[in-house]
């Protein structure tokens, strides 16, 4: 993952991808393997935007079938298998219990949960169970809902660290040749008459300019991508709908995920257990703000924990930790309320749509179906390069695969002396990569050291990270390269120590450390915003 700015000029790219979220990062990792090349630009980071801000869940969505959306379940049901295959160190079996307690869910929920089994028919889990009220409370005893008959028992996906499933990908577009950049913000569409040929960027740790010529760019931007076709200049209507959607982290309220029905407006959440804690979420609200300062504000709060009490009458609003909110790209039009606008995505060739060739957009889309919506959009990149190259996804697996065992982890714990609890939380973090980060801690005393006293993580870490990731900025680092900051101190507790360390790597100023550390607890502030409300 070279940074090479000045050297963009000198290559022209079939393909320039922008934006680092996972879909955008899923193109550029198909395109690559069909040897296309490719130019991947991300504004912050990878997964920095709605990826790092989602339920963490690899699902199909129960939901969708209320809204008769078969099409998009059927492909999430088709993709969760494909990452099962290719994830297996990131992408887990999580079992969810849905409790029964209104009169609507004895009719619609044994045909809903039938209908979900049957569109996976070829899926590798259990089918669902149906469960007595008993036997729901000997499953979930913190339960305490008023007319409570029963629940069914079913499994979809987590992916607990949905950021390292973004960084991978990126990782994998890199290993296949693609030029992978973030911290990259595309400011110019280069173009001549009717047609793009490339974009202007900005390192945005430099402030420098550079240009970049490529004979098709696709614009993968999510929340950003009517910020990115404004440069167009051709004054189109907006092709978003942007809505946000917040979670809380909790002490752990469930064994199980937990589907909620909101009292209020019969709206779908989770109750997901997670790292130890649960996570709670999320709403759905129509967002018009600034997409890099988005959080969740007390009327976000007080919805979810008020219909989370009717599940849980435990939880209290001085339990939360901190929240998280992100923003939805939804290819929805604006006359239905929105959670009731499809989460299918979308792609515009605008050739066809403005007259303008060499561009192409990618709305909306879930995490879930991130591999298909990719290999749908460098389908059509190769129709129109003439590229005769099948593509090959579904069946590589991503760079940490396949998943750890309990013998390698054992053996490897007595090998290097390492704390098998820390050889553990590695393998977990970086699958079958996690001897790499061995191998450093094992090289000096410095590299083995805990980089907090209530976290796993080591110093070795951070120099992986930098030399092998890309991670440039505290909140690389601590945010989407370890699960630190998504901790309940949301790293503070170690955001000093981390930053002596890059600084060290990167050769930072005493002045631009201060400025590191001061950033990140700027942006961490905003996830405890809604305390002021």
């Amino acid at each position: 993952m070279k940074r090479d700015f000045p050297a963009l000029g000198s290559e022209k790219f079939d393909l320039i991808v922008i934006g680092g979220g996972i879909i955008g990062c899923g193109i550029a990792r198909d395109a690559a393997m069909r040897g296309i090349t490719t130019l991947l630009l991300e504004k912050e980071d990878f997964s920095y935007g709605t990826t790092s801000r989602s339920s963490r869940l690899i699902h199909g969505g129960l939901r969708y079938l209320r809204q008769l959306e078969f099409r998009l379940v059927r492909q999430d049901m088709r993709e969760r298998e494909v990452l099962l295959r290719i994830a297996p160190h990131l992408v887990h079996p999580l079992p969810f219990i849905i409790p029964v307690a209104r009169s609507v869910d004895r009719v619609a929920l044994p045909i809903g949960m039938l209908f979900y089994d049957l569109i996976s028919l070829d899926k590798s889990m259990p089918w669902h169970l149906r469960l007595s009220r008993r036997e729901t409370l000997e499953l979930e005893p913190g339960l305490d809902i008023k007319g409570l008959t029963g629940s069914y028992l079913y499994y979809d996906c987590q992916v607990p660290f949905a950021e390292r499933l973004c960084l991978e990908t990126a990782l994998s577009a890199a290993e296949n040749g693609a030029q992978v950049l973030n911290h990259a913000r595309v400011t110019g569409i280069l173009g001549q008459g009717e047609t793009v040929y490339g974009v202007e960027i900005q390192d945005t740790l430099t402030g420098e300019k550079y240009q970049a010529k490529g004979k098709l760019v696709v614009n993968a931007a999510g929340p950003w991508v009517d910020t990115i076709t404004a440069l167009l200049g051709t004054g189109s209507e907006p092709l978003i709908r942007r809505t946000k959607g917040i979670h809380l982290l909790v002490p752990r309220l469930s064994r199980h995920a937990v589907v909620c029905f909101a009292q209020s407006d019969g709206r779908l959440f989770f109750v997901i257990p997670w790292q130890g804690y649960s996570l709670i979420g999320t709403t759905d609200t129509d967002y018009f703000g600034d997409c890099d300062a988005v959080y969740a504000e007390a009327a976000d709060v007080t919805y979810l924990v008020s219909e989370t009490q009717r599940t849980f009458p435990s939880l209290k609003k001085e339990d939360i930790w901190y929240t998280t909110a992100g923003i939805r790209a939804l290819a929805g039009d604006h006359s239905r309320k929105a959670s009731d606008i499809t989460r299918a995505h979308k792609i515009v060739d605008h050739e066809q749509k403005h007259g303008i060739s060499g561009f192409i957009s990618v709305l909306g889309g879930k995490i879930t179906g991130y591999r298909a919506i990719a290999e749908e959009v460098v389908d059509l990149v190769c129709r129109k390069l003439k590229v005769k190259t099948a593509c090959r996804t579904a069946e590589t697996p991503l760079p940490g695969a396949p998943k750890v065992t309990e013998e390698k982890i054992k053996q490897t714990a007595q090998e290097s002396n390492l704390p098998g609890e820390t050889v553990s939380h590695l393998a977990a973090l970086y699958g079958s990569r996690f001897l790499q980060i061995v191998s450093l801690a094992t090289s000096s005393e410095q590299a083995r050291q805990r980089i907090c006293p209530h976290c796993s993580d080591i110093l070795a870490q951070v120099e992986y990270s930098v030399k092998q990731e890309a991670a440039l900025t505290l909140g690389d680092f601590l945010l989407r390269r370890s699960d630190i900051g998504l901790a309940p101190c949301q790293g503070l507790d170690a955001v000093e120590t981390v930053a002596r360390e890059m600084a060290r790597l990167l050769g930072w100023s005493w002045e631009e450390e201060k400025k590191q550390i001061e950033d990140y607890r700027r942006q961490i502030a905003l996830n405890l915003l809604f305390k002021a409300g």
